[in-house]
């Protein structure tokens, strides 16, 4: 099958679930040319997003329009290298992006991540790989996500079966966490050409036969990222759609250091929602204690005293976000082991903080306002389940060892550590 065919599999296919949503593209999709016009276009839509956040999470109604707008809008494409045409955006205005949608509706600011972090993947292609791919994304085609397997197995120890066949390969198993793969054209996973090869990241086009998306997610929080079943019944994948997964040498550019720094920008997000709807219902709806001295809940010195700690511990994790953020841009324009260390750790730092920001602030400001707050009326208890949930991705205590092994015993974190 050629890249051409099989691509053509992907157009005019509606999604599996009727009536809901559709992986087509319906309108015209702008390219945006800078930075500045990526952020700015990201925070109109964001004041959009917000507004329907709390039904979104309530009635599980996926953000298929939303996500629309954000395809036309161009913000699919910002990464695509300038010598393809796109804006080739900095790590700084990746991070500053996703914060924003985090921030206006966690779901909405997971779905691209998988978009955003594969979508440099198709660099360890050949020149006519990277010239296919990068023009579709450019013109709005979405990657999603086929990667990991609910099983017991640690991660990267698959059950799928793959078979080689003229021209390509057929792939059989059953994938979990596929965030992204419901509203995408192309639905990656990884796996190992042969004995010993290394691993390669597999392109389905999503609306071919053997591919079934089930919209089976029912964590307690993320309600909305669809993030479900993917399920491979001797799907094909063309060779013109396999990439190694890793550049022969270490890149800065490097699918781990994006998804990292995405994943730390989400719960940077979360947190800043979380400080806004509590200051909102503190200063709007809750009434003063009895001891109070003040007629004002929100003057209350031990309210004002904890909201100031939530603020510094936001701040901080919004500060080492930028950080890392920044060493990110700088170990791409200089390459370089100690430049690409420093970004490793700076991401790491950043993850740790983003998350106890995020799921500190979510849980304990319930305990300046009291069980008023709870009710399902408001929709603040989702803010601690997304928080929390998100928090999951990968385990920090992980994350602790090897920074604490790097900065005790000078052991840099290996390869596949999530650092």
């Amino acid at each position: 099958m050629s890249a051409d065919r099989s691509l053509a599999a992907t157009r005019g296919v509606d999604a599996s679930l009727p009536g809901e949503l559709s992986s087509r593209l319906t309108s015209p999709v702008h390219v945006i040319r800078s930075d500045e016009e990526a952020l700015a276009t990201v925070r109109a839509l964001a004041a959009e997003f917000r507004a329907g956040a709390a039904e979104r999470d309530r009635t599980g109604r996926l953000p298929a329009d939303e996500i629309e707008q954000l395809t036309t809008a161009g913000f699919y494409g910002i990464t695509v290298p300038a010598q393809f045409g796109g804006a080739n955006v900095s790590a700084v205005t990746v991070a500053e992006a996703f914060r924003i949608l985090a921030a206006a509706d966690a779901s909405i600011g997971q779905i691209p991540q998988n978009h955003f972090c594969w979508l440099p993947v198709v660099s360890n292609g050949s020149p006519e790989q990277a010239e296919f791919f990068y023009r579709r994304f450019l013109a709005g085609e979405r990657i999603g996500n086929a990667h990991s397997e609910d099983t017991r197995r640690r991660p990267g120890d698959y059950e799928h079966v793959l078979e080689r066949v003229a021209g390509g390969w057929r792939v059989t198993g059953r994938k979990y966490y596929s965030t992204g793969a419901v509203f995408a054209q192309w639905i990656p996973f990884v796996a190992n050409l042969g004995d010993g090869a290394k691993p390669h990241m597999f392109f389905v086009p999503r609306g071919q036969d053997g591919v079934e998306i089930v919209n089976d997610w029912d964590g307690m929080g993320q309600r909305t990222t669809a993030s479900g079943t993917t399920i491979f019944d001797r799907a094909f994948v063309a060779d013109e759609h396999v990439f190694a997964l890793r550049a022969e040498s270490d890149s800065a550019r490097s699918y781990a250091l994006n998804a990292s720094l995405i994943h730390a920008a989400i719960d940077v997000g979360i947190a800043e929602d979380v400080l806004g709807d509590a200051r909102d219902y503190i200063v709007t709806a809750n009434r003063p204690w009895i001891n109070n001295p003040h007629d004002e809940h929100a003057k209350e010195p031990f309210v004002i005293r904890d909201f100031g700690r939530f603020g510094v511990a936001v701040r901080t994790a919004h500060v080492s976000l930028l950080n890392a953020a920044r060493l990110i841009d700088r170990a791409r324009a200089e390459p370089g082991q100690q430049t690409l260390l420093d970004a490793r750790m700076a991401i790491a730092d950043a993850r740790i903080v983003a998350s106890e920001a995020a799921t500190k602030v979510a849980d304990e400001f319930f305990l300046l306002t009291g069980a008023r707050a709870t009710r399902a009326r408001y929709g603040l208890d989702r803010h601690w389940r997304n928080a929390r949930t998100h928090s999951l991705h990968d385990p920090l205590r992980w994350k602790e060892f090897h920074l604490g092994n790097f900065y005790l015993n000078g052991i840099e974190p290996p390869p596949g550590s999530y650092i």
